[in-house]
């Protein structure tokens, strides 16, 4: 072997190994974060690099260290195969004068992406691959392509001095180098912009799939906080009523009647001061009562008898069997009676644990889960969606799982996958899991990423088109040129002063200019119009918005634009903990206005109140709208809830005392309202919609009670 032969043979030993330890660091190390695990890795780029730039031989060693790098990453074997399979294709497809991207897109859009799909949906064991096969694949071509255009980025800043003559010796025509530069100024920004624009979409919508699985799993805690609340105060109301009555058929007939309105209670029992089950509500049980054991009566063993009587408060339990007539899974409610400061028995309320399905299935068609499982504080199942498997009072042992497709979202194992989830818990200890199917973690991310691919492929064909007849076109006058001329004229042509010049390039030249001035005039032109139209459309779209938001008669805020205010004033409220009142203010007996006066009267009164309101609501934290007819509303926020009910009592003052003298009428107009008021303090999860119903039940009562008034409840979450 000759020594500028073995000098070769050296060079591309050190580069390959080089360029090699580079591949292998920027797999290891440097991989672009992209969303969740899956991430932008470039060393196979390098190996492409060393590919096109300096030759097969060399970009061997390079690939060698990529691929052990992958091995060291534990990456499935599929996905070493596939890009030993590129490294080969775009190999072969060089040598037939394809430009590299060309080829690597070839081989993503027919051979790697559809390869990988079909293996990750048809062989591969791992519990959610088959979910994420699309989005594995398409990720992988959107890795191809940026490591192709990476590469032919690195060849065209390489020096030509660097590149080996049997590489650089291949001449390439101008359409082609105008070709390839064309193509890598779109296509390498291009898919790496879209990457990282797909992960930032993908953790946005994350970011949502969060607030709605906490949103859902809230309601289902609040519904049964309310459900078990409000018979908790049943029990503990009907205890203190037994406390006070003596008669034993009065007793018995309070508690079938309160059974019957109850019949969630799948019984309500009397037991007296030694625990002994005297009396059993539904009334048809008392029979079967009779013939029990006698130590299948007694209860004072139970916790919740031990309770009532030690520590005479109400108690309820968790989740437990029920013994005696009825065998089933029940909560239990207990309140003790207490005459004369004296334990005297306690009142036991039985719910059946069938309550949460009849309460899930009235929720289900909003929640829209794939399951949900609701345990109380010793995790013992109260409800599981049947597809789960569980039990009532089986043990629940929380599987939770890590999903390497989401950045933050939280996953149980399910029957061997990952489901996303959210847990809520209520006052009373219990756990609420909202949990969804694992397709909805793919369309978090799969959404983004297949509409990008799509765009980034179809940008990339159109413009490598637009590019390839761009080239052609600007480079076939020279062909034609030099094809047609004869050596004299080459010659005169070279003699010219400046030889890069020509009487018909500065002709064009001088017509560009020209066409250029006569362009930048007609876009002054044009800029000036746009900027008058578009300043005419903000000022109509400004009016229009404003139109849409007012109540026309009164220029208060209509119900949809009050709806939109109040809800973010009430959302930063809540954030800051501060407290907020909503009155609903309805003027009294306005038909008989407008049956008695008129339509056009009657809108005098409502524009004279509309005015008064603002008179007194002046503060900027104050939101006065027109709810509808007679109906007005104002949210009051910051301070405190007294001042807010000293605003709205004198309102109420004003309007008793405020005269509305209409043209033609002889005697003034004069009415009265009814206000209903909601205050909260501190920082309650009461929505608008909610706020707006506890008041309007205030307004009522006001009603109800002769109107001229106003009721007022305040809420104190602690």
């Amino acid at each position: 072997m000759s020594n500028l032969s073995l000098k070769w043979h050296q060079e591309f030993i050190l580069q390959g190994l080089l360029f090699g330890i580079l591949a292998a660091v920027a797999n290891l190390f440097l991989s672009i974060p992209i969303y969740a695990s899956l991430n932008l890795s470039w060393g196979m780029g390098l190996c492409i690099y060393v590919l096109i730039s300096f030759g097969i031989r060399a970009a061997v060693i390079p690939l060698i260290f990529s691929v052990g790098s992958m091995y060291l990453l534990n990456q499935h074997a599929i996905h070493i195969g596939i890009s030993l399979a590129e490294f080969i294709t775009v190999a072969y497809l060089i040598q037939k004068r394809f430009f590299v991207i060309m080829a690597s897109l070839c081989f993503w859009l027919f051979i790697g992406s559809p390869f990988c799909w079909f293996y990750l949906n048809n062989f591969s064991t791992s519990g959610n691959n088959q979910d994420f096969s699309l989005v594995f694949a398409t990720m992988q071509g959107l890795n191809g392509l940026f490591n192709a255009s990476l590469a032919a980025m690195l060849y065209l800043l390489t020096p030509t001095k660097w590149i080996p003559k049997h590489i650089n010796s291949a001449k390439k025509s101008l359409s082609s180098n105008i070709f390839a530069l064309s193509a890598l100024t779109l296509i390498l920004p291009l898919v790496t912009v879209s990457l990282m624009l797909a992960g930032t979409a993908s953790e946005r919508n994350e970011e949502q799939l969060i607030k709605i699985l906490k949103a859902q799993a809230t309601s289902v805690s609040l519904a049964s906080d309310r459900f078990i609340g409000e018979h908790y105060t049943v029990v503990k109301q009907l205890a203190k009523t037994l406390s006070r009555v003596s008669d034993e058929e009065l007793r018995e007939s309070l508690l079938i009647d309160t059974q019957s309105d109850y019949p969630d209670f799948f019984n309500l029992t009397i037991i007296d001061a030694d625990g002994y089950t005297a009396f059993f509500a539904p009334d048809r049980y008392n029979d079967e009562l009779q013939d029990l054991p006698k130590n299948l009566r007694y209860v004072n063993d139970r916790r919740y008898f031990i309770h009532a009587r030690e520590n005479k408060t109400p108690f309820i339990s968790n989740a437990m069997m029920s013994r005696g007539i009825i065998s089933a899974p029940m909560i239990a409610i207990s309140s003790p009676i207490i005459v004369n400061e004296e334990f005297q028995g306690a009142l036991l309320g039985a719910i059946n644990l069938q309550f949460i399905t009849t309460l899930y299935a009235r929720m289900e068609s909003t929640l829209q889960t794939a399951y949900t499982i609701i345990t109380d504080k010793e995790d013992k199942v109260i409800y599981a969606s049947s597809p789960i498997g569980l039990k009532n009072l089986d043990p629940y042992n929380v599987n939770v799982g890590k999903s390497e497709f989401t950045a933050n979202f939280p996953v149980l194992s399910i029957n061997g996958k990952n489901h996303p989830y959210h847990l809520a818990k209520n006052s009373y200890g219990w756990k609420v899991y909202i949990i969804k199917q694992p397709t909805e973690l793919v369309e978090i991310f799969s959404q983004h990423i297949m509409v990008l691919a799509a765009a980034v492929v179809a940008i990339i064909l159109l413009f490598l088109f637009i590019a390839y007849k761009l080239a052609i076109k600007i480079t076939s006058p020279l062909v034609k040129l030099l094809d047609n001329s004869s050596e004299n004229y080459i010659s005169n042509f070279e003699n010219i002063e400046d030889a890069t010049s020509s009487q018909e390039i500065n002709d064009v030249a001088a017509k560009l200019r020209k066409s250029h001035n006569l362009l930048r005039d007609f876009e002054d032109q044009l800029q000036q119009q746009v900027t008058k139209k578009t300043t005419q459309l903000e000022q109509m779209n400004l009016q229009l918005a404003a139109q849409a938001r007012e109540d026309g008669l009164t220029q208060l805020l209509n119900r949809s634009g009050f709806d939109e205010i109040a809800y973010n004033a009430i959302k930063t409220n809540q954030r800051l903990d501060q407290p907020i009142s909503l009155a609903l203010i309805d003027i009294d007996h306005f038909k008989l206005i407008n049956d008695s006066y008129g339509h056009l009267v009657g809108d005098e009164c409502l524009k004279a109140f509309a005015l008064l309101m603002q008179e007194n609501c002046k503060r900027e934290t104050d939101i006065i709208g027109r709810y509808g007819g007679e109906e007005f509303v104002i949210l009051m926020s910051g301070k405190d809830a007294r001042t807010h009910h000293q605003l709205i009592h004198k309102i109420l003052l004003q309007t008793q005392s405020m005269v509305i003298n209409v043209k033609d009428l002889k005697v003034p107009i004069s009415f009265t309202i009814s206000i209903g008021v909601c205050s909260l303090l501190g920082n309650s999860l009461l929505s608008l919609h909610e706020i707006i119903n506890i008041a309007d039940e205030e307004l009522y009562k006001c009603k109800r009670n002769g109107r001229n008034q106003l009721s007022v409840v305040t809420i104190d979450p602690e």
